[in-house]
């Protein structure tokens, strides 16, 4: 579930993306802090989930010189089949080149507060578009290459912010953040027309009034899964994005149950220029 919200949060290139003779606007991204209350949007009765109440708080600092630091949490209490309840807390930290080229992420996931998992890993690469070599020290160690055509989810988000800018309505990436091991998906994003953004409600909201926003639909396949055809996602998120990198209202779909995610609080962080 981490990948999904992950792919939210992103940073910019410090190069142009050209795509079909066109050179696409540059991403602006704006380090920045934001939250987001959950609850339950809807469940099927074979999700055994009845009820939802959380928070989500992500953080990007940083700059394209320096690179990227991200820092998320999620808190998640369900209410379960038989009055039971659930409390899942995942926190994670990573951190990415402003060039795409390295990436280093952790994770603790807790289960009414024991922790259950943690994962560590490093992944690097010299130069975009070849094999990476990575190395995951933690649950157990293993070693994998890393596809030439994965991107980061930095990466992929910067590819959606600078579509946007450039009128398009569709991307296909192959997306690698980590949360499964050695596990890429490949990410169908469908963009929407240019909306107002003088409706999106919470503290802060209103510094991004004079920002554009387009809805954004994103569904991660299994490469096998895609590749063959069968065309079930096995996760789905759509948020209004910002063109500063923010994400405004979202909805989490895990197939068996959808999580409402109100952006609650925004915060614009100081952010150091390149020299």
């Amino acid at each position: 579930m981490i990948k999904v919200l992950q792919a939210i949060v992103i940073s910019m290139l410090a190069l142009p993306v050209v795509m079909a003779g066109q050179v696409r606007a540059e991403a602006t991204i704006a380090a920045h802090r934001a939250v987001y209350d959950l609850s339950l949007k809807h469940a099927s009765d074979r999700s055994g989930v009845s009820g939802v109440t959380g928070r989500m708080v992500i953080e990007l600092s940083g700059s394209t010189c320096e690179g990227w630091t991200i820092n998320f949490r999620m808190i998640n209490r369900y209410l379960l089949q038989r009055g039971r309840t659930r409390l899942a807390d995942n926190r994670s930290s990573s951190w990415e080149a402003g060039d795409g080229l390295r990436m280093h992420f952790t994770q603790r996931q807790f289960i009414d507060n024991k922790l259950q998992e943690e994962t560590r890993l490093k992944v690097g690469r010299e130069r975009l578009g070849v094999p990476g070599e990575a190395k995951i020290s933690k649950p157990k160690p293993q070693t994998f290459k890393l596809s030439g055509d994965a991107v980061f989810p930095v990466q992929h988000q910067i590819r959606l912010v600078e579509a946007a800018l450039a009128g398009e309505t569709r991307d296909r990436s192959v997306v690698y953040d980590g949360s499964e091991g050695a596990k890429a998906y490949v990410a169908i994003s469908f963009i929407g027309g240019e909306t107002k953004a003088s409706d999106q409600t919470g503290k802060g909201a209103e510094a991004l009034y004079g920002q554009k926003a387009w809805p954004v639909s994103i569904s991660y396949f299994d490469q096998d899964n895609e590749q063959s055809g069968e065309g079930t996602p096995a996760y789905q998120v759509s948020f209004r994005m910002f063109e500063n990198g923010v994400a405004g209202d979202l909805t989490l779909d895990y197939g068996d149950f959808a999580l409402l995610g109100k952006l609650t609080g925004y915060e614009a962080l100081e952010q150091p220029a390149c020299q």
